[in-house]
Order: C-alpha cells, then sequence, then structure tokens
C-alpha cells in the first residue's frame, strides 16, 4: 500500500536579485549513495538497485517534503533513479515553487511524498553586497552574481574566471574559489562571476558538458560586457582573473580592450597535446609511477592523443581496440561516449586549435602572472614566465611574473608538488589552509597601476 502525504510550502523572493527572467533552482538538499551488495546487507533492504540518503539538508525541499536518511528513492518526478547520475540529471532543472514528487521506500513500506521546492539559498555578507543579476544568451539567461562594497561609489571591478570543470560559482562557501571571491570582496574590490552556460541558475542555456571551448568563452564574453554597464564599476579599472584553464580564457575575454589588468594564476601557454604529455611524465612519478612504466604509458598516449586532438578524431574512433579504450579511460577520463575529462570532446579539440602566444601578444592591458611554488598541475615555471616576456616582447613593461612560496593550484599552503599531491587526500585541507598570499599580491598590483 503507497501512503501519499502532501506538504506545501511558502517561498520568498529576495531583494538581492535584480531580476526575474531567472527563477531559482531548486535545492533538494540530499546526498545519496548507490545501492551495493554492503548497503543492501546494513539497511536490510529488497531493492537491488538505486540510491540511498545519506545525509538531508536542513530546510531543503527533501527535508521539508520529510525525506529521511537511509530513504531509498525509486523515484523523482515520474524518473527512476537508478543511479546517482540519473538523480543528477532528473533534478537539474527542477526551480523553486515547482511541485516535486518523490516515491520513497522506507523499511518495508512505499511513501509518495509530494512538496513544492524549495530554492537554494542567496549568498549574503555582512561586510559587502551580493547582487545577483542575468544576462541574454542563446536562447536564455546566464546568472551573474556580483559583489561590491556597501558603500556608494564606482569600483575596481574584478572578473573571476574559473577553470575548466562545468560547476556552479554559487555558494562556493569555504571552497578555494569562494574564499578568494570573498576575501578580495572584503579589501574593497566589486568582484563578479558568471556561472558557466547551463550550470547554476542559468536557464534555457546550452549545458556546460555539450558545449565546446568557444561557446564557453562567448558566455564569459557576454557576461563581461553586462557587468561594465553597472553604475558601480570603475571602468578605468576593470581587471579579469583567470584561475588554471580559466587563464586561457582570461586574455581572450576582453574584445573591446576595455580591461586594464589580466591576472592569471596556475595556467599555461603550449597546446593541450603538449601539456597533457609533459604532465604524464611530471605528475606520474610524484603519484608514485614508475619511470620506466610511465615512459610506456606516455609512448603509447602519444599516438592516441595526436589522433583526438591533432586529427580531430571523435574518441569512439580512436578507441579502435579494447586496450586503447581502456588507457583512454583511465588516463582521459574517457566515458565511452562524447566525454573527454568531464567535457565534451569538441571542448579539448577546440583549445588545442588556439596560438596563445598570439592571444598574449595582442593583449594591450597590463599582465601578472602568477604560479605558486607547489603547484602540481601547472607546474612549469618556464611557460609562465613565457607569458611575460611575450606580453614585454610586444608591449613593453607590461608583463610581471610572481612566484608565491608555500601555495598550490588551489590556492592552498603547500611547498612542493609533493606537498600538494599528499595534503589534498587530507578532508577539509582546501577549505583550511588557505594562503592569504594571492589576495595580498593581486590586491598590491592592482592598486600599483597608475
Amino acid at each position: 500500500m503507497k501512503k501519499i502525504i502532501f506538504i506545501l510550502l511558502l517561498t520568498l523572493i529576495s531583494s538581492a536579485v535584480y531580476s526575474q527572467n531567472i527563477t531559482r533552482k531548486a535545492q533538494l538538499g540530499v546526498r545519496l549513495s548507490q545501492i551495493n551488495d554492503s548497503i543492501k546487507s546494513a539497511l536490510n533492504l529488497d531493492v537491488k538497485e538505486g540510491v540511498v540518503v545519506t545525509s538531508v539538508t536542513a530546510g531543503s525541499t527533501a527535508d521539508v517534503a520529510l525525506i529521511k536518511v537511509n530513504d531509498v528513492i525509486v523515484e523523482l518526478n515520474d524518473i527512476s533513479l537508478i543511479t546517482v547520475k540519473s538523480y543528477r540529471d532528473a533534478v537539474k532543472n527542477i526551480r523553486e515553487g515547482e511541485e516535486v514528487k518523490f516515491e520513497v521506500l522506507r523499511g518495508k513500506e512505499m511513501l509518495r511524498l509530494k512538496t513544492k521546492a524549495v530554492g537554494l539559498p542567496f549568498e549574503k555578507s555582512d561586510i559587502y553586497d551580493v547582487i545577483y543579476d542575468e544576462v541574454k544568451f542563446k536562447d536564455g539567461y546566464l546568472r551573474i552574481i556580483t559583489t561590491k562594497p556597501k558603500s556608494a561609489g564606482k569600483f575596481k571591478t574584478v572578473l573571476f574566471i574559473p577553470g575548466y570543470m562545468c560547476y556552479s560559482l554559487d555558494n562556493l562557501g569555504k571552497h578555494p574559489y569562494g574564499q578568494f571571491v570573498d576575501k578580495l570582496s572584503e579589501k574593497g574590490y566589486a568582484v563578479a562571476r558568471v556561472e558557466k552556460s547551463g550550470m547554476g541558475d542559468c536557464v534555457n542555456t546550452p549545458d556546460c558538458f555539450d558545449i565546446g571551448y568557444a561557446t564557453e568563452l562567448e558566455g564569459f564574453e557576454t557576461g563581461f560586457q553586462k557587468i561594465l554597464n553597472y553604475d558601480f564599476v570603475d571602468k578605468e579599472n576593470v581587471f579579469i582573473f583567470g584561475h588554471s584553464l580559466g587563464g586561457y580564457q582570461a586574455p581572450m575575454i576582453d574584445k573591446n580592450k576595455i580591461a586594464k589588468g589580466v591576472i592569471v594564476c596556475g595556467t599555461g601557454l603550449k597546446t593541450w597535446y603538449e601539456y597533457i604529455l609533459e604532465m604524464f611524465r611530471f605528475q606520474n612519478p610524484i603519484m608514485g609511477v614508475d619511470y620506466v612504466e610511465n615512459e610506456k604509458v606516455v609512448t603509447k598516449m602519444i599516438n592516441i592523443l595526436y589522433e583526438y586532438l591533432v586529427l580531430k578524431k571523435h574518441p569512439k574512433d580512436v578507441a579502435a581496440n579494447e586496450e586503447v579504450k581502456a588507457m583512454m579511460k583511465e588516463y582521459m577520463e574517457y566515458d565511452g561516449g562524447d566525454m573527454v575529462w568531464s567535457r565534451n570532446y569538441r571542448f579539448w579539440q577546440e583549445l588545442q586549435d588556439l596560438n596563445m602566444p598570439e592571444v598574449w601578444k595582442n593583449l594591450k592591458a597590463n599582465v601578472l602572472v602568477i604560479r605558486g611554488e607547489g603547484d602540481i598541475e601547472a607546474f612549469s615555471n618556464v611557460d609562465h614566465q613565457d607569458i611575460v616576456n611575450i606580453v614585454n616582447l610586444y608591449n613593453p613593461g607590461k608583463g610581471k611574473f610572481l612566484l608565491i612560496p608555500n601555495m598550490d593550484h588551489g590556492f592552498a599552503k603547500s611547498k612542493t608538488p609533493e606537498d600538494s599531491f599528499k595534503n589534498r587526500t587530507q578532508p577539509g585541507y582546501y577549505a583550511n589552509n588557505f594562503n592569504d598570499a594571492i589576495i595580498d599580491e593581486v590586491s598590491n598590483w592592482i592598486e600599483s597601476l597608475k
């Protein structure tokens, strides 16, 4: 017998939102594990597959719907849930105020729970204002989140561009990116974030997981133009900060050459093909791979990457046999379809075609290039220095290289790449060991420009 429970919830609209084309994404508020034999045995479950709730966030949609820890969510809005991924696909487009229906197995009883979706909380601060806005992009809207001092006036403004993965920049909390934005905002700067297409609150925009490099760059360009129209932005003091792969995008965003400065941290200069091969040779021995065995891997990957990145073959066509397919899965995070390194395969092929020396040559802004001495991902001082060399060759005196001691790729305190590899295995390390030198150095450089 299925038991039906109906729950109603009143929702509030935050005054921090500038416009209303975007409705707030729902906060479902559950953490899940996929059912396996040990979970079945521990919870005495009769089901063979599905997802079991391991935690529920207070005040979230699941909490209001009376979902409990150890519940097995069988269906969500009439979509069967077999894997955690199927759950993510089912919830990704649910918006605040929409009806949400759960079918849940609790012990031996099947329950149907129904409520209105609770929206994600908005970021708040006692020190600065947080503004939620939007910009038209493709057939929908991108979310823009900007922090600014509470006082009136015009402020030096930084557009923050993150690394390559598809995720939301909203409610970052103690994530290194969240700390970066928070600490820079506390110093009196306006800091803007443009969500990647399809992430966070974005509505009717292409999914980040399906787009190429050019479309992602276009989204950042569109958001940048919107930010320039804010009355609190000092247009004589606009900066773009790009981290990791965002360091490739940062010098390409300012088409109209408005920005006073571009700052990149932990980035690269070479083609993606060259970088990946160098990365295998640098990182794998640190991770415990024998040098000789690693070179065997590199030798095989030379051909695989050449076919994929240079010859522009579809990954399915590169994976000609099971051995190659297995290597692509292990070393390229290939999913057997269109996804490589958690992005659509076209993303990396488009990135491969960039002539980054030419990009930096054509940039007219001041440039600060930063590398953390403990960075295991962006491991080349030479590449970072070469960016500055190119800038200064074509625009003398515009570029500066800065090596920050005791900082790794995630802005955390790590003295060497080996330390970084060890530290990242410690739960909470990146939340609790942020190196404030990155904030001080960025601020000092901005203030030094006349």
